[in-house]
Formats: structure tokens, sequence, C-alpha cells
């Protein structure tokens, strides 16, 4: 247990600092380009402010990294300490490995896409800048968190029945399937959405999981 709470603790941490890194990106004042509907316009913003949008790339793409990279060790520690002392994954590894292998997947196009943006940003605003990298982007990560938050109430409902303290909460493994569900719907009605929501889901994700490594760490806290 001790081993999966340290695994849990780093991986938590790299996924606020990759969720957090997108954030501070999504939110610079140059983000008014993407709601910026006139090509002309979105020109002018860009040119306006070259700095900040090649900065505003650079941090996206650092947290489009880092969150797969996260989820991925929390996948490699879903077991760790085990005391089943069977074969079979504990509960919710095959979710936690689909939700890694999603989110790898998601940021592998994405990188491209704000590659692409850095490289030439007046394609990017007269739109010439291939859109499917990013439709598949948004895809796979409400697939990925679609299968994390799964993957979290298998675990809390394993750990709650082998009477494990203390208990792991349940609300962001709900967070990450209500989410994905609601964003996914989103999406599919309007043709977008800002992937930032994501991140906002991840960040309290990776919260929740300091919080419970806390909790680890001092056992007779209450859960």
């Amino acid at each position: 247990m001790a081993r999966r709470i340290r695994g849990d603790a780093t991986a938590a941490a790299v996924i606020v600092a990759g969720s957090a890194a997108f954030l501070s990106g999504a939110f610079m004042p140059v983000s008014r380009v993407y709601v910026e509907g006139d090509p002309q316009r979105k020109s002018a913003i860009l040119r306006a402010a070259p700095r900040q949008w090649r900065t505003q790339q650079v941090l996206l793409a650092a947290g489009t990294s880092a969150l797969p990279v996260g989820v991925v060790m929390l996948a490699q520690h879903w077991d760790a300490g085990s005391e089943r002392g069977s074969r079979e994954p504990l509960a919710g590894q095959r979710l936690a490995d689909g939700a890694a292998l999603a989110l790898v997947a998601g940021a592998g196009l994405f990188l491209g896409h704000l590659e692409a943006r850095y490289r030439d940003p007046e394609a990017f605003a007269s739109g010439s800048v291939p859109m499917w990298p990013f439709r598949g982007y948004m895809g796979l990560s409400l697939a990925g968190m679609a299968a994390l938050g799964g993957g979290l109430l298998a675990r809390a409902r394993a750990h709650d029945d082998s009477g494990t303290v203390p208990r792991d909460p349940r609300w962001p493994g709900w967070l990450n399937v209500g989410g994905a569900g609601v964003f996914a719907a989103v999406l599919v009605a309007t043709g977008d959405l800002p992937p930032l929501l994501v991140y906002v889901v991840e960040l309290a994700t990776g919260v929740a999981l300091i919080r419970q490594v806390g909790r680890g760490a001092d056992p007779g806290t209450p859960a």
C-alpha cells in the first residue's frame, strides 16, 4: 500500500502540474482569438501579440504532454501493494490502462496541431490549419476521461469491500465519467469544445489524489 501511495503522489503531482500549465496558457488574453470568427480580426489579434501566442502554444504543449504522463504513472502503480496474491489486475486496472493509452494518443495528435499553430499563426487565422487532429484529440481525451473515471470508481469500490483505510473518494471518478458524458454531448451538438474543460476536471482529480495520499500517509485521519 505504501508503494501505491508514493506512486499516486508522484502521478498526481504530474497531473496537477500539467493541468495547471495548460490552464495558464488557456487563460492568456490572446485566447480571445479562438472565439473570433472573422479571419482578418483573428490575424490582427495574433499580429498584435506574437510572443504571447508563441508562449501560449508552449504552455498548452507542456500541459498536453504532462497530463498523459501522469495518468500513465498512475496506471503503472494501480495495484502496487495489493495483497490479493493474484495475477488478476486490481479492479479498474484495465480501464486505467485504457485511459492512459487514449490520452497519450490524443496528446500526439494535438501536439502536432499546436506545432502547426506555433509555426504559422497566419495559417491558423485563415483556417487553413487542418482541424481533424484537434477533433481526434478531443474525442480521445473524453474517452480517456471516461475510462479514468470508471477505473477510479472500480478501485474505490474494491477498497471499500476490502476495508482499506482510508477509503478512496468516489467523486473524482464520477466527475470524470459525468464530465466526459456532458462534454461529449456538447461536442456532438456544437462541433466544438474548449479543451480547457478537460484540464479543469483533471486538475480537480489530481488535487483529490494528493489529498487522498495525505490521508493514506496518516491512517488515523478520517476518510
